[in-house]
């Protein structure tokens, strides 16, 4: 099925993201957990970090634990993907994660994602937005199935990101590969609720 991979860049956090699924990479040698994996098991109320202290997540390269999220997102559902080891993340890692996070994310039919920076800190996302691209391009290339993926980052680095990510389709563009400038945002917080335990599932890597 052919279609049209639709970027957007958003100022809000990951949990306040009106999507199906959420997307956060995990470091196998971070702890604590930053950014958007730290996010998600703050609101899962310590769900991501129970799984790594029990074994059942390392955050190995090609590893994914898939979670509902129990209301605690707006996402309907949440993916950690493994990034391997931070010490060995470079521009070309990257990209394959962007790749495989999209192609995972279309096999679970998942037509509107969002994400953190996979292992990338905000304020480094626009050095970084061609090898994002380029990954997410080939992930979808090999998935060919409509989705709008939305890159959440601080509020006050949307828009030197929006310049990086337009520069970056300019240099290789795409009639797949659609992104509008955002429009300006607020970020906004909210308090973190209860959370009923429940088991979380694995998917096949």
């Amino acid at each position: 099925m052919k279609g049209i991979l639709d970027l957007e860049l958003g100022g809000e956090r990951l949990e306040r993201a009106w999507v199906d699924l959420a997307i956060a990479g995990l470091f196998a040698d971070e702890f604590p957990l930053r950014g958007g994996a730290g996010r998600v098991d703050w609101r899962l109320c310590g769900l991501v970090s129970q799984q790594i202290a029990s074994g059942q997540l390392s955050g190995a390269r090609g590893e994914v634990l898939l979670i509902p999220s129990w209301g605690q997102l707006r996402a309907r559902r949440v993916m950690i993907l493994g990034l391997g080891p931070r010490s060995r993340y470079r521009l070309e890692q990257l990209a394959e994660c962007a790749c495989e996070a999209i192609e995972r994310a279309a096999g679970l039919r998942a037509d509107s994602v969002a994400l953190a920076p996979l292992g990338v800190e905000g304020d480094d996302f626009p050095r970084c937005a061609e090898a994002f691209v380029t990954g997410a391009r080939e992930g979808f290339r090999r998935a060919a199935q409509p989705m709008r993926v939305r890159i959440v980052l601080p509020g006050d680095e949307v828009n030197r990101s929006a310049v990086a990510l337009e520069a970056a389709l300019d240099r290789m563009p795409d009639p797949l590969v659609r992104f509008r400038r955002p429009a300006p945002t607020q970020r906004s917080q909210t308090a973190a609720t209860a959370l009923e335990p429940a088991a979380p599932y694995r998917t096949q890597s």
